[in-house]
């Protein structure tokens, strides 16, 4: 078995119960998880994290040329937001 090769150490000094292993040995996840919701609309660049800006996919057939482009391009993100961002994307 894997976990008896990689514990062989502590089941030859005793540390092992004897249906299994001790609650002492369990192993935990060292990496932090991306949120991929938010990696679908957020980008990191050098000076941050920029976005697309909202309103621009449907419904907007009565507007005018002038608010349309307004919402073209995009947009950074806030100072206050940053820290939330980096704790939803830990590798970009």
């Amino acid at each position: 078995m894997l976990l008896k090769s990689i514990f062989s150490p502590l089941v030859s000094t005793g540390a092992c119960l004897m249906k299994g292993y001790s609650p002492s040995l369990i192993l935990t996840r060292n990496l932090m998880k991306t949120h991929k919701a938010t990696a679908k609309r957020w980008r990191k660049n050098a000076h941050g994290y920029k976005r697309g800006i909202a309103g621009r996919n449907h419904g907007n057939c009565g507007w005018s040329k002038r608010s349309l482009k307004v919402l073209t391009g995009r947009k950074d993100a806030s100072p206050s937001y940053i820290k939330h961002l980096k704790r939803l994307l830990p590798y970009h």
